[in-house]
């Protein structure tokens, strides 16, 4: 049974309670979060086709909240529906994740430069919490072989809020969502060594006031995802 606070798989009853008067808006939204989640840790793969009535089977919700989770899923862009297929994980290939990376490091790069052109002591102290953060995901990926660190876009929401853009902020969160996906897969290639380089180097150059560093330390990091997918590119 599900525990509709956590997320997670619950022994006991309460949970057929809490469903039962949870409104149905309310359980596809619950749903939908915890759809994006799996899918941008890598519990879907990339072309995997989702079944509705597994999600019914395992949460106990009914058709039309898990539809309309679904639905939101394919909305964010990181599902697709197909005739005859229902769901499935949107499979990208090289060329659309070029592209699809580009557009991401153009918005990542001139954030970076507004939010080392704009960072305040507040931001500073977030820096420094979320590299030991990140730091910590990576250490503990070093010592786990089978570990990874589950990238949920701390570091672009925190770059994305120092960098004090509202409009840039919604066009990456309804346009960047998929590219997790593919962030996280690359962590996986050389336990993330590489990228976590070029975090600390994002982050330190923003604190320090340095934007054209900080946009030199964004376009490497998008080149060490896209290496580490095996993918070329010019970015």
């Amino acid at each position: 049974m599900t525990n509709f606070n956590s997320g997670t798989p619950d022994a006991g009853a309460s949970g057929d309670a809490l469903m039962d008067t949870m409104p149905s808006a309310t359980r596809a939204d619950w749903l939908a979060d915890v759809l994006r989640k799996r899918v941008i840790e890598g519990v879907y793969k990339p072309g995997e086709r989702i079944r509705e009535s597994a999600l019914q089977q395992e949460f106990g919700i009914s058709n039309g909240p898990t539809r309309e989770a679904l639905q939101q899923i394919v909305a964010d862009g990181i599902a697709e529906r197909a005739p005859w297929r229902g769901v499935s994980i949107v499979e990208l290939d090289k060329g659309k994740l070029v592209e699809l990376f580009q557009v991401r490091l153009a918005l990542l790069e001139y954030a970076a430069e507004l939010a080392a052109r704009k960072i305040t002591a507040k931001g500073i102290t977030q820096a420094e919490a979320l590299k030991v953060e990140l730091n910590q995901a990576f250490d503990d990926m070093g010592s786990q072989a089978s570990s990874h660190p589950s990238f949920s876009g701390q570091l672009s929401k925190w770059l994305l809020s120092v960098a004090g853009n509202a409009l840039m902020q919604q066009l990456w969160n309804t346009a960047m969502l998929r590219t997790l996906v593919y962030v996280n897969l690359s962590m996986r290639a050389n336990s993330g060594e590489d990228s976590r380089k070029h975090i600390n180097s994002l982050i330190d150059a923003i604190v320090a006031g340095q934007p054209d560093a900080a946009r030199e330390a964004a376009r490497a990091l998008t080149r060490q995802t896209l290496h580490d997918l095996h993918i070329d590119g010019e970015v």
